[in-house]
């Protein structure tokens, strides 16, 4: 099992080869449990949308500060 890389509050972006998502800050605001091949999964929402995401820890990369 692969353990949670980003923290609650943390501000991430899509990785490059994630094109479901909206490329614009992310925002993470839970860590859910792994699926069941173990990848982590976290909640997350755009600063410019309503709605809340859930995706898989190789779907967002850290945001350059």
């Amino acid at each position: 099992m692969i353990a949670h890389v980003f923290k609650v509050g943390q501000i991430v972006r899509p990785h490059p080869s994630c094109r479901a998502l909206p490329h614009d800050v992310l925002r993470v605001l839970r860590l859910l449990p792994t699926t069941a091949g173990g990848m982590p999964l976290y909640c997350i929402k755009s600063e410019t949308e309503m709605i809340e995401r859930v995706v898989e820890q190789n779907e967002i990369e850290a945001a350059p500060h």
